[in-house]
Parts: structure tokens; sequence; C-alpha cells
């Protein structure tokens, strides 16, 4: 019985790759793969007008919690752990409330950005004078309401799709003579 050395094997294994490729596959040109669109150059006007629309449009009522919620999470997961500090935490939370709302800031920013990449800060303007008009102020403060019988009633109608598609399912499934 022969043993190829790992140079000879590593050699061979190159020519049978090579010979693999070279077949007719190899001869169709492949695809470039796709290139990630180049995020557009905003100015700071522009994203902070976008801002504005976030928290004018309601949206930032959803952002304004995410920090709070965070530092609500480590401040009982460090007390869970350790009962006998509680009191440390919660002045450390303290302490620290400034560098938490520059943390705030930067999600309305990141929020901010994702809308001023979409729209230009023209049509950011209109959208703005909009949510500032007492119509546009009556659909913000109508949300929190609009949301909640929404919701509910998109459970419902949830549960009731749900069966639904399965009697809808089982039925055909029975015509084609599949017992389910």
């Amino acid at each position: 019985m022969s043993v190829m050395k790992p140079k000879t094997a590593l050699t061979a294994l190159a020519l049978c790759l090579c010979t693999a490729l070279s077949g007719p596959a190899a001869a169709q040109t492949a695809a470039p793969p796709p290139v990630a669109p180049v995020a557009p150059q905003l100015s700071p006007a522009h994203v902070e007008m976008a801002v504005e629309v976030v928290k004018l449009s309601g949206m930032g009522r959803s952002l304004d919690v995410i920090v709070p919620q965070m530092v609500d999470r480590a401040k009982a997961l460090f007390i869970q752990t350790r009962p006998e500090i509680a009191g440390e935490v919660d002045k450390s939370v303290k302490a620290l409330q400034g560098s938490f709302d520059k943390e705030n800031a930067e999600a309305m920013s990141i929020a901010g950005k994702a809308f001023a990449a979409r729209l230009s800060e023209a049509e950011l303007k209109d959208i703005s004078a909009f949510f500032k008009s007492p119509v546009g102020q009556k659909f913000v403060s109508s949300q929190p309401a609009i949301m909640d019988v929404m919701f509910r009633d998109l459970d419902d109608f949830t549960a009731r799709l749900s069966q639904i598609v399965i009697d809808r399912l089982r039925d055909d499934l029975k015509k084609r003579g599949v017992q389910f």
C-alpha cells in the first residue's frame, strides 16, 4: 500500500479541482455579487428635519421608551443578582442619567437617518408642516387610542382567520382525497 506525501496529495487535489472546474459550468461567467446600495450623504439639517418628523409623528414615543426600558432591565438584573446594592444601583442610574439621555438622542438620530435616506428635505418639511397643523396634531394624539382598538380588533380577526385558513385547507385537502 503506497501512501501519498502531503505535498503530492495537495497537488493531486489541485489538479482534480482544476479539471472539474474547466468543464462547461466553468465556461459560464458567474454573476457578480450584489453591490450594497451606497448610503446617501445626508446633511445635518436634513437629518435634523427627519428627527423632527419622527418626534412630531408620534414615532418618537416608541423610541423614548427604549433607553429607560434597557436601564430598568439592567437595574433589575443587578438587583436580582445582588439585592443588597439596590440603593447604590439607584444612585448610579441617577448619576448616569445624562449619558443615558445621549443614548436616546442617538436612537432618534438613527430613526431620523432612516427617514432622511428615503425622503428629501423638502418632503420632510411638508410632512413636518402636516404634523404641526391641527389635523396632523389630532392624528398624532389619536394614534394611541386608534392603535389600542386596532390591535384588539386585529387579535380577534387573526384568531378567526387562523380557523378560516385551517378549515379551508382541510376542506380542500378532503376534496383531493387527502384525509387530515
